[in-house]
This record gives C-alpha cells, sequence and structure tokens, in this order.
C-alpha cells in the first residue's frame, strides 16, 4: 500500500518536515502537489461551487479539495486496492508504519479508515465492538470527526468521492466526515482507527489553510446558516437511536498515541 503526502510546492520546509519523520519510521511517501489557492491553477474550473447551509466555501477550502481530487486520481491510475494520505502537517505514530504499510488490518466493507484524531475533547459515538488491529482498535464511527490529515481510502471509495465532489457546498473534510452536514458520509461509512496514529500539528508547522477556510460572513448569518442545518442533524441523530438501543454503539472520545 502506497502513502501520499499533498503538499505545495511553495512550501519545502513542510515537504521537510513529513520526510524526516519518513526517515525515522522507514516509510516511503509519494508527493502530491497541491492545488495553491494563491494560483489561478485549471483544477478551479473541473468542479462546480454551490452556496451551502454554512455559506459559500473559501478558496482555500476549494483548493484542499481540489488537492484531494488529484490524490484519488493518481491512487486510481495505480490499478492498487488502497492507498493512504496524509496532509503535511501530521504528526505521526511511532508504529504506524505497520497500517501504512500493508492493508490486512482493514475491514473488508471499508472504503475509508480515518488514521487522524480531530478534536481533542469532543466525544462522539462508535461501534462498542471494534475489531483489533495490530495494537490498535478498528470500528466504524457515527459523529462528527472532521479533518483530512490522514485516512486510508478504498479503490472503490476514491471513485465514490471523485464523483461526489464534482459539485460542492462544503470543505472536502465536512463532506467526508460530517454526518450532520452532509449526506456523503453515510454513502461512505467510515471507519477510525482508535488510537489515531496521526494528528495534526498547527504550532510547529502552521497550515496555509488556516485562518483562511471559513468563507467570511457575519455573525447573524452564521447563526441562520446554523439553525438550516438542524433538519440534518436530527435526521442523523435519530437514525442513531436503534443502534443505541440494541447496545451497539458507545461514546467515546477519540485519542492519539505516538
Amino acid at each position: 500500500m502506497h502513502t501520499y503526502v499533498i503538499n505545495l510546492l511553495r512550501r519545502p520546509d513542510r515537504r521537510a518536515f513529513m520526510q524526516q519523520q519518513a526517515d525515522r519510521l522507514g516509510l516511503q511517501f509519494d508527493y502530491v502537489d497541491a492545488v495553491d489557492a494563491r494560483t489561478d491553477a485549471p483544477e478551479f474550473a473541473e468542479i462546480e461551487v454551490h452556496g451551502g447551509l454554512h455559506g459559500r466555501i473559501s478558496r482555500g477550502d476549494l483548493a484542499c479539495t481540489l488537492s484531494h481530487r488529484k490524490f484519488w486520481r493518481l491512487f486510481l491510475e495505480s490499478g492498487e486496492p488502497y492507498a493512504a494520505v496524509l496532509e503535511d502537517d501530521a504528526i505521526l505514530a511511532d508504529d504506524c508504519a505497520r497500517f501504512l504499510v500493508e492493508d490486512a488490518w482493514i475491514p473488508p466493507d471499508a472504503e475509508v479508515v480515518k488514521l487522524e484524531r480531530y478534536g481533542r475533547l469532543r466525544p462522539m459515538f462508535m461501534d462498542r465492538d471494534p475489531v483489533p488491529a495490530h495494537a490498535r482498535r478498528v470500528g466504524r464511527f457515527y459523529g462528527k470527526c472532521a479533518g483530512t490529515a490522514g485516512y486510508i481510502v478504498s479503490a472503490a471509495g476514491a471513485r465514490k468521492l471523485l464523483d461526489a465532489t464534482r459539485s460542492v457546498d462544503d470543505p472536502i473534510d465536512q463532506m467526508m466526515f460530517n454526518p450532520g452536514r452532509s449526506p456523503l458520509f453515510g454513502q461512505l461509512a467510515p471507519y477510525v482507527l482508535e488510537p489515531a496514529i496521526c494528528e495534526q500539528e498547527q504550532v510547529a508547522v502552521p497550515s496555509d489553510i488556516r485562518g483562511r477556510r471559513q468563507s467570511s460572513r457575519g455573525w447573524v448569518q452564521g447563526m441562520v446558516n446554523e439553525l438550516r442545518a438542524v433538519p440534518r442533524q436530527l435526521a442523523h441523530a435519530v437514525s442513531l437511536v436503534p443502534p443505541l438501543l440494541q447496545g451497539r454503539l458507545e461514546r467515546r472520545v477519540l485519542t492519539f498515541r505516538r
């Protein structure tokens, strides 16, 4: 299984940061040139952008989505069944090579497996009985766990993602990993590795997207947008009632273990 790293050409420092980790862990990375929000890259013309429940997404978010689309296409061209992708500010656990080199631990029905801990104190519902994966566990999750700093995708999942992002109205991490905002979450039925094997480090390696991710809008419009999202969030909450009553889910805070 190959591991791809999305990196801006104008950020060789971040590429060096990732390569240092690769050398330390004995990994090989295939680097994907990210779509730069500061340019008029031709990729910006390949998808339609619409205003969604939370306003129109920023150019930085759109560039992030287009960068992941580049990765999905490159992966599908390889003909392999799975691939991993990391963004270039991901901090990696010491044993992550066990999960990035071979795919035997991945559940056969998993189209996406999230590798990242996002939101250090954010609880979410997860499978009560996850499957052992080396010294960790992997299972379905059923609540918001945004961020695209690290995940594994199957060929079927990549094709589904490419089709779903021909037209976008939300950042890619919200589309993939927030059931209260996107129907794509239910189509992907994502898994998560627990404890996670990566998380984003915004202090040591400052992100170009942070600070520019949200479209500019007033607080009143922001409140209106949140209210518009309530029906979808309620529908998702209702869908969790049967598995909760059956004891198949538990509320847990995702952790990150180095």
